[in-house]
């Protein structure tokens, strides 16, 4: 695969662009060229990245000018202390001097920027780096491979800690513990236990008490290196209800039928419409409330699976695979992996059991 910036200038030369303007941090991340611009642009606080052919401009703002300036490497940094213009003001200024022809950007506020202060500059707003991350090269498969490996390290923890008499704050408390230890830069867990797992509802507060007979599920994302790891794990506390069993091993085959059908060419409505249909079967078609994939990576954008939309998968996708149900009275079960579909199908980036061990 041609490397992202030759990508990216081919992208460009297509549709008479010089440049790319960048206001977001995943497409940032993405063509920095930097062994891990995380750790830079540690959070959507960068204004804006010039990407041509002839130079990589920075323009970081105030709150990580030094950070960019320091650590930033092949690229110029265009310093922001105390009483300078704003970045994206620098920016104009640069682009008016520049005398770019056209340029693109992702970000409308930047582009209505550069229209009232750049005479003679053409621009639009389109994100080709967006579908550039897209398709994953080499360096993006290893990166959600670490993010996969530190959410499975997380959610076999938490599920470790599940017990009667503890709360689910102390049950996330230490799955996030410990991936922070393993490198995560950020964590979120939503824990949700008892009848009133519906969907992330009353059910979702972690000061709540776990029970015996309770269905408990935790949903996760977690930022790694800039990409997502993303998992659930549902399950019951003790050996719980006939119908219970049931709810849970619906969902699980439901995720089965989803994910092993994640492959090249696929339509992701009809991906859809069979995990509908087998919730359906059981008379639960209206308790499935929500998305069965979004993409992953560096952003969570593309490809969906949706009620709403859907795309047809190709090779180098990356998406989650999330069906759940949330009946009340009863409990909710979901169940989430991250996907990559490579030329043989779909590989699991998360490979943690389905039925995780609790530490009853």
């Amino acid at each position: 695969m041609p490397s992202r910036s030759e990508r990216l200038f081919a992208a460009l030369a297509e549709r008479g662009a010089d440049a790319f303007i960048s206001g977001n941090r995943p497409n940032q991340l993405y063509l920095l060229d930097h062994p891990d611009p995380s750790t830079v642009i540690s959070r959507a606080n960068c204004a804006a990245v010039v990407f041509s052919a002839g130079e990589t401009v920075v323009f970081p703002g105030v709150w990580i000018s030094n950070a960019c300036r320091d650590m930033l490497e092949n690229c110029e940094v265009v310093a922001n202390e105390k009483g300078d213009p704003p970045p994206v003001a620098q920016l104009v200024e640069r682009l008016a001097k520049v005398g770019y022809k056209k340029v693109l950007t992702d970000k409308p506020e930047l582009a209505e920027a550069i229209r009232n202060g750049v005479a003679g500059t053409a621009v639009e707003v389109e994100d080709i780096a967006r579908e550039l991350r897209r398709t994953k090269d080499e360096r993006d498969l290893a990166g959600m491979r670490e993010a996969a490996r530190v959410a499975d390290l997380g959610m076999s923890t938490a599920f470790a800690a599940i017990r009667p008499g503890i709360t689910c704050g102390e049950v996330i408390a230490e799955g996030t513990s410990e991936m922070l230890k393993a490198g995560a830069e950020s964590v979120a867990m939503a824990p949700a236990a008892g009848v009133g797992t519906y969907y992330l509802d009353s059910g979702e507060d972690p000061r709540r008490v776990i029970k015996e007979g309770d269905m408990v599920f935790i949903d996760m994302g977690i930022w790694v290196h800039g990409y997502l790891g993303d998992m659930t794990r549902a399950g019951i506390v003790g050996e719980g209800s006939v119908e219970q069993r049931d709810l849970l091993k619906t969902v699980q085959e439901a995720y089965t039928l989803g994910s092993q059908a994640m492959v090249p060419g696929a339509d992701g409505k009809a991906i859809y419409q069979s995990v509908v249909d087998h919730f359906a079967a059981k008379g639960w078609e209206r308790y499935y409330v929500h998305h069965l994939s979004h993409g992953l990576g560096l952003g969570g954008d593309r490809p969906r699976i949706a009620p709403d939309g859907a795309d047809i998968l190709q090779v180098g996708d990356a998406l989650s695979c999330e069906p759940g149900v949330y009946i009340p009275g009863l409990g909710g079960a979901r169940v989430e992996n991250m996907i990559y579909v490579g030329n043989d199908g779909p590989e699991e980036l998360t490979i943690s059991p389905l039925d995780l061990p609790m530490g009853l």
